[in-house]
Parts: structure tokens; sequence; C-alpha cells
């Protein structure tokens, strides 16, 4: 076995880091394409066995869409996500009620979303010193609460991290709680790292429901605003966000060809 492994050069790192990224589950995924209640309130399922719909009394599916073709997974997209009403406290103002799945030490949230709001809270899972929230659209900030070692919960952010506005951008926030490493990804680009304390899980409040596009509206009411929330229970690397396609035929080919290569140079060496 481990002449196979050392055989197959940089294809086998390749692989390695897949085999690596599959342990990583997705436990929260509303992809916004139909509202399943067909009455005055939305529902949207959740495509997680087990997780629960997302539910808003303000909230529309429209057809502005961020992709037609949902990167790295080629799920077509024909949903978003809108708020139906404008004003101060206005907005999609969705929740999905907590479940067991949700309470994981490390995450990665990411989302296609819009807005000109300055006030807004897009993904919200906190009852005060506990969880994360992803808010302040005009200069985006992330907080998030990790053990502090002592029974208690230590918060952390990353603020300014992006001016947002009529266009669709991809987000994602990821955590790490071996590394203590956060990052945010804007279209698949890394715009702010924070590097705390290592073997630290976030702290939960296990009733806390999750919250999407509180006080979060458009220009115009009925506009699409936010679409495929996706949650998983691991800091996923930037291949495998939503705004990435994964590795094609043509790369895996490139990699194995860079292998053998590399394995036929150390055979005319020894």
């Amino acid at each position: 076995m481990v002449r196979s492994i050392r055989s197959l050069g940089v294809c086998g790192g390749l692989l390695l880091l897949l085999a690596d990224a599959a342990q990583a589950a997705t436990i929260g995924y509303w992809r916004m394409e139909q509202d399943l209640d067909g009455g005055p309130d939305l529902l949207v399922a959740n495509e997680v066995t087990g997780g629960s719909d997302l539910i808003s009394t303000t909230a529309c599916i429209d057809t502005n869409l961020p992709t037609t073709s949902v990167p790295n997974t080629g799920s077509p997209n024909v949903g978003s996500l809108g708020s139906t009403q404008q004003g101060s406290a206005a907005g999609i103002n969705a929740s999905a009620a907590a479940y067991g799945a949700l309470n994981t030490s490390s995450i990665t949230i990411e989302f296609w979303a819009r807005t000109v709001e300055n006030d807004a809270e897009l993904f919200l899972r906190s009852t005060g010193n506990n969880g994360i929230i992803i808010d302040q659209p005009s200069s985006l900030r992330v907080r998030w609460w990790v053990d502090d070692g002592a029974g208690g919960a230590e918060q952390r952010q990353m603020a300014g991290l992006f001016d947002m506005n009529d266009a669709w951008n991809h987000f994602a926030f990821t955590y790490d709680h071996l590394s203590g490493i956060a990052e945010f990804f804007v279209d698949g680009v890394s715009v702010g790292t924070d590097s705390g304390t290592a073997n630290r899980a976030l702290v939960w409040d296990p009733s806390a429901a999750v919250e999407i596009g509180r006080r979060m509206d458009f220009a115009a009411a009925n506009n699409g605003t936010i679409d495929e929330v996706r949650i998983d229970d691991n800091a996923l690397g930037g291949f495998e966000l939503l705004n990435s396609p994964e590795p094609g035929t043509g790369l895996l080919v490139s990699f194995g060809l860079i292998g053998l290569g590399l394995h036929r140079r150390a055979r005319r060496r020894r």
C-alpha cells in the first residue's frame, strides 16, 4: 500500500485531499426553489433529512437569480428568496427551528446575497454570547463565540469585510476549531482571517433557531435577495464552496500526468 501511494505522486496527494474533504457533512441547506406552503406564509424545504424547514410570513420566491446552475453541484437554480415588505424592521425575516446537527464545533456558512441595506442580519443563530451573526451589509461583519477554555465563551470578530450592493455575490464564513482559524470569502476570494486559540469549539445555545434575512429587503419589495444558504459541519476549502466548480476531468488528468512524470524521474535516478 505504501508503494502504491508513493507511485501516485501529486495525483495521490490530490486524492487524499479530496478524501479528507469528503468527511465534512452538510447539516443545513435551503435552496429557495419553491414555496411549499401554498398559503399566506412561505415554507422553504431544508434539503438535509431531519433538518428544519425555513418559515416566513414576509418572504417570497423570486426568479432573479445569482446563477441558473449551482457551481460545484450542477443543480438547476430556479428561485431565490426576497422580502414582500420594506421598512426599518421589514425583511425576509425567515427562521428554521433548532435541531441537534447544527451544534457543531467547526462550521462553514455560505450563501449568495445582494442588498442595499445598511443594518440587517443576513445570517443569525445566536441568543446572546453564543453562536454566529453575519450582519451590517454596508460594512460586512461576522461575530462568533468560542469556548474560552474556562467554561465560558469568547467573542471573536471580523469587520469591514465588504460593502454589499445590488449585485449578487457569494459569501462564505469558515471556522476550524482544531486550528482556531476563521476565514471569510467573497466570490471565492479570502478577504479576512482571524487566528484564535487552537482546539476551541464554537459555543451554541442549542435552542437557537437559524434566522435568515432579518430586516433584509432590497431597493423594491418582491426582489430576490438571498439564495442557496448552506451550512457544513467543517471548515471547507475554497474549491468546495458553491461558487467554485469541482476539479474537471482535465485537471485530474493533468495531476495524474504530473504524478506519473515525477514517479518516472524518481525511477531514473535510482
